[in-house]
């Protein structure tokens, strides 16, 4: 595939949606025999995330047949302490 085979979306903040059509051509040729593959097809993977996500911060890259996700945690998906008043 190519780097921009691919179509990558981020639902509701938690969910990372990943669609792509590969086509796959294998030519070889060995004395008197010619031997061709040919794999194709569409696919989808819906991811569901541990929490919501920084969809301006997201970054994908492709290299070498591996996809990688960068998905930075929301500001409001982080931890924050809280202050505990007396009366």
């Amino acid at each position: 595939m190519s780097a921009d085979g691919f179509d990558i979306q981020v639902h509701n903040g938690n969910v990372a949606v990943i669609r792509g059509e590969k086509q796959v051509r294998h030519e070889q040729k060995e004395g008197r025999y010619h031997i061709m593959e040919c794999a194709y097809g569409q696919f989808e993977r819906a991811i569901p995330l541990p929490t919501e996500v920084d969809e301006a911060g997201a970054r994908a890259r492709y290299r070498d047949g591996v996809l990688h996700l960068s998905l930075p945690k929301s500001p409001s998906a982080v931890a924050r302490r809280i202050e505990v008043n007396g009366d």
